[in-house]
Order: C-alpha cells, then sequence, then structure tokens
C-alpha cells in the first residue's frame, strides 16, 4: 500500500518510521509545507520507502496532487485543517485518517447531528471511501479500550477517561518543579488552545458545560503518579462517543491539572487576541508557544542513555473506565496504562523513535484502512475491532503492558 502523510511534525514523522518498518507499506510520501523539514525527518529513518514534498494543507487541490495514487491519507497537521485535507483526499479516491480534529465537527455533534449528517461523511460514503477519525493515543487508545470493554457488557452507562503525568527527578526538593520548562510533547499552541478552551461533559445523557479548568477533583493514579487533581478537558471523545457507544449517560475526559498552563490561562497568556506591546501587536499564545520547543525536537534527536533516564523521571498514565450492567449486575471494567513512550531505548532500535503513543496507534490504523474492509463514510476508531486492532500492535514487537480488571456492583 501507499501512503500520504501530511505533516512531517512530531508525530507525522514517528508515524513515517513506524510505517517504514511495516513489510505491508511500500511508499510512504513525506510532505510538509516546507520540504526541507520532509527531507531532514526522511534522511533520519533512512528508508527508501520514504519520499518527501512540499504541499499547503490548506488547499485541497494541492493535497490531491500530493495524494494521487496513494491507497491512504494520514492528516498530521492542524485539527482546524482537517476539512481541507480530506476533500484532498477526496479528490485523490483515498481513504483518510486522523489522530484529532475539531471544527466544525464537534460543533456538530453539539447540535445532534448523526453520523452520517457530519461533513464530508455523505461524500466519503459515496466515494466509497472511509475516513478514519480519533486513531491516536487520546483520541485512538481511549476509544478502543472502551470499545473493548463495551463488548462485555449489555448496556454502557458511563465512560470515564482520566490521565495523569509525573516527573520524579532524584535529589528534586518539594515545590521545585514550579521552575521546571513546560513542554507537552506536541504541538504547544493547540496544547494550550485545548486548556483554555471551555469544554462539555455527558451528564444524564445531557452535554453540560464546563469552564476551563473547571469539575476539578481529585484522582488516584498508580504511583509513582499517585494522586492529583484533575479538571474537565477539552477532547475528541466527549463529542463522538455519545453517538457511537448506544445509551451512554455519563462521559467526560479529565486532564492532569497543569500548573504552567493553568497560570498562563488566569494571566491571559493563553488569549489568541492581540495585544500592543509598544509599537508592536502581537498574540499572548505566540509569545508563550515561541518559547516552548518544537515537537520534531522529540522525534529522533534523544540518545539512549537520555531516554533511558526519561523512562526513569517521566510518567504518564491513563485511566479507561466503563461503568454498565451486564446480566442484571451493575459491572465496571478499568484499564490502568502507563506512559506508552517506555522502554525508550528498546522502542528506538524497534521503530527508529520512542515518540510511538500517538504514531504507533496512528500506524496501525493507517494499514487496518489498507487491508480491512470498513464501513464507508466517516468512522471513529471506536468502531475498529477492538481485539484486531490491539492484537496488530502487540504484533509489531512492541513491550507493553496495562492492566485491567472488573469490579461487580
Amino acid at each position: 500500500m501507499k501512503v500520504l502523510i501530511v505533516g512531517a511534525g512530531g508525530q507525522g514523522g514517528a508515524c513515517a518510521s513506524i510505517l517504514a518498518r511495516q513489510d505491508a507499506v511500500e511508499e510512504i510520501r513525506l510532505v510538509d509545507l516546507k520540504e526541507e523539514t520532509a527531507q531532514a525527518v526522511a534522511k533520519q529513518i533512512g528508508s527508501p520507502k520514504v519520499k518527501t514534498g512540499a504541499v499547503n494543507a490548506t488547499d485541497p487541490d494541492d493535497v490531491a496532487r500530493a495524494a494521487e495514487g496513494v491507497d491512504v491519507v494520514v492528516d498530521m497537521v492542524m485539527p482546524w485543517m482537517v476539512t481541507y485535507v480530506m476533500k484532498g483526499a477526496l479528490k485523490a479516491k483515498a481513504n483518510y485518517i486522523n489522530t484529532a480534529f475539531d471544527d466544525p465537527y464537534w460543533d456538530e455533534f453539539l447540535e445532534g447531528r448523526a453520523i452520517e449528517d457530519l461533513t464530508l461523511c455523505k461524500e466519503f460514503k459515496e466515494a466509497g471511501l472511509t475516513a478514519l477519525f480519533g486513531c491516536g493515543f487520546a483520541p485512538g487508545m481511549t476509544n478502543v479500550l472502551a470499545r473493548r470493554f463495551a463488548n462485555k457488557l449489555d448496556q454502557v452507562d458511563s465512560i470515564k477517561m482520566r490521565i495523569g503525568k509525573a516527573t520524579v527527578l532524584p535529589g528534586e526538593a518539594p515545590f521545585d518543579w514550579v521552575l521546571r520548562p513546560w513542554n507537552p510533547g506536541w504541538s504547544p499552541k493547540q496544547a494550550l488552545v485545548d486548556c483554555a478552551s471551555p469544554t462539555y461533559a455527558l451528564e444524564g445523557g445531557k452535554y453540560v458545560l464546563y469552564p476551563p479548568f473547571g469539575g476539578i477533583e481529585m484522582c488516584d493514579f498508580p504511583e509513582p503518579v499517585g494522586t492529583l487533581p484533575v479538571t474537565h478537558h477539552s477532547h475528541e471523545e466527549i463529542y463522538s462517543m455519545p453517538s457511537t457507544f448506544e445509551g451512554v449517560k455519563e462521559l467526560d475526559f479529565k486532564y492532569y491539572l497543569m500548573y504552567q498552563p493553568a497560570i498562563f490561562y488566569a494571566s491571559g497568556l493563553c488569549s489568541q487576541e492581540k495585544v500592543k506591546v509598544g509599537d508592536t501587536e502581537v498574540a499572548p499564545i505566540d509569545v508563550v508557544t515561541a518559547m516552548v520547543p518544537p515537537p520534531q525536537n522529540n522525534i529522533f534527536g534523544a540518545t539512549d542513555e537520555q531516554l533511558a533516564e526519561a523512562d526513569k523521571t517521566a510518567f504518564i498514565e491513563l485511566i479507561v473506565e466503563v461503568s454498565g450492567e451486564k446480566d442484571g449486575k451493575k459491572m465496571t471494567y478499568k484499564a490502568n496504562c502507563p506512559k506508552m513512550n517506555a522502554p525508550g531505548p528498546e522502542l528506538k532500535k524497534l521503530y527508529g523513535t520512542a515518540l510511538v503513543y500517538v504514531a504507533l496507534p496512528l500506524a496501525i490504523g493507517t494499514v487496518m484502512l489498507g487491508q480491512v474492509e470498513m464501513d464507508k463514510g466517516i468512522i471513529f476508531s471506536d468502531q475498529l475491532d477492538p481485539e484486531d486492532f490491539l492484537k496488530r500492535m502487540m504484533d509489531t514487537g512492541y513491550p507493553y503492558k496495562w492492566k485491567e480488571q472488573c469490579i461487580e456492583g
């Protein structure tokens, strides 16, 4: 199969590195607004499968040109560009996949639109093509695990997702973390936009609006992440899952309280409205993001020693909890998933990069689009067969383990 990856940044480059090692993929076209960005990534990958080019992701005709003859278009640019890249894939008669989406889809779900009435769904269906949405870490792994648990229940009532992070540095004193530089590991601007956005939770089958950092509660994550405050966070699952999990009444996504972005938000530094500073007009959010290293710095640059050190100091935990009924009894299934980017040195040897938490699920979804008969139109990662998806992921040699438990009552 032939693949076009639009966007050679942090996760696009990592996905290209993983796909280059898959026998099912014969050609990868890695394109970016500046071809030199893609060329630098391709040089690091070192595979003859990877070809590079330049593309304007907001120009469907340009995307279609780059996608001519490919089987799948992998969208790894900003979420607001989704419909532009989709239109390009449609013109090139190629399937489409992304890891994130927002405008116009969030609003359409809030309006109560069915999936078949979403923008461009009908066009993809009529063309006999599939657009697979949200196939990364979150959304992606969250959806797949939720579906895995939902399949064990007769009725799904509640889906809760929680993410916590911790950095544990040797010799660090209490509150030294206050002075740590902030780096989300992906687009810092999009991360700040998400933090500063009001968001929703499904409560009693209805959407309830929360302000940024609203709905604070304490969540117990496995050590060393431990107990952290978490708050409602703007995320794709909130909008799509009520349409893909029949009967669910309670659904929310909460992220650990990121202190630096919370302070940025409280200080007005997440604003995208320009302010005058001397003779210059600048958006506060652009000043903040200009100080954060770009995500592509993390694809290949870390040494084995640095990756091993990160394994000892940087920790992430994902909790996916699905509650409902089975044979008339109340049941809850819960997954505790540790950091997916560890062990770093082993992952780098296996995939050429340790940055796999988004890129590996994306690569699996991409290959499945080329090999598995899927519904046409727009579908979401929780509409895939979760057992097939997880088996394919582990069959790549991925040395990952997570814990699942069933709680009755």
